[in-house]
């Protein structure tokens, strides 16, 4: 883990890890929050605590989040988030679970390859993935489950949220110029299973080069063990790919500030 709090106030363009897949995002002088998890999540306890309280992350514009699931949308961590007052870009079918948190919450819902015009400079867009949502009972795949991808005039950010490997990574290199993608490359044993709901690190390169992007910045591992394989291996994993790929992987450290 690495804090870099006072480069929080840069005016430059920054990713910043907070850990699994939640991540700052400084792009276009707007700042994002992906998919922000600060705490325990049901059934799962942190390896380590989050390396910046939500009073050091300073001002947050947007909060993206890519689906419902426990790990990636948090309600106690969307509630610490509200005195911010930010702005949500949620999957379409998801704005229903942010108005029982906050009904006054400003939300903007997405389909697959819809965009939100964040000024004439800036936009996000909503791209597949291979994946799924439930957070109870009654509600699978009530909502639906995406990544985004970020554009400014200088840079590109696509962000996968939860995925398997499939096609969707080709049409998205297809669809847009990317210049960082931030892939997960963890919870992913047993095979026959989490083939169908994530990536190992060999896939997540794959994806990373049939995105066509410059940069891989591996996420999505070492936060939580959701997953039979030991919580070390990822990232023991990744570090045989970088050796390999060193010049397309950039292993950013929890809590990193990395400027584009």
């Amino acid at each position: 883990m690495k804090r870099d709090q006072a480069l929080l106030n840069s005016k430059e363009d920054f990713i910043c890890w907070l850990g699994h897949a939640s991540f700052l995002v400084q792009l276009g002088q707007k700042r994002f929050l992906f998919d922000p998890v600060f705490g325990n999540v049901p059934f799962y306890k942190r390896k380590f605590s989050a390396p910046y309280s939500v009073e050091e992350l300073g001002r947050v514009d947007y909060v993206f989040i890519s689906h419902v699931h426990y790990d990636h949308f948090d309600k106690a961590s969307i509630k610490a988030l509200l005195s911010k007052r930010p702005e949500f870009i949620v999957p379409l079918g998801m704005e229903r679970y942010l108005k029982k948190i906050d009904k006054n919450v400003k939300v903007h819902s997405l389909d697959w390859y819809d965009s939100f015009e964040i000024s004439s400079t800036l936009k996000l867009s909503f791209v597949p993935s291979k994946h799924w949502g439930r957070r109870g009972a009654l509600d699978t795949n009530k909502a639906l489950w995406g990544g985004c991808v970020v554009e400014s005039e200088k840079q590109s950010i696509y962000f996968a949220g939860d995925t398997a490997y499939d096609q969707h990574f080709k049409e998205i290199g297809k669809r847009y110029n990317i210049d960082h993608a931030l892939l997960p490359i963890g919870a992913y044993d047993p095979v026959e299973v989490m083939k169908h709901n994530h990536t190992n690190p060999q896939e997540a390169y794959e994806a990373f080069k049939d995105l066509n992007a410059k940069q891989m910045l591996p996420m999505h591992y070492g936060t939580f063990k959701l997953t039979d394989e030991p919580i070390n291996e990822p990232a023991e994993w990744l570090d045989m790919l970088v050796e390999e790929h060193g010049e397309d992987i950039y292993k950013i450290l929890v809590g990193e500030v990395k400027f584009l």
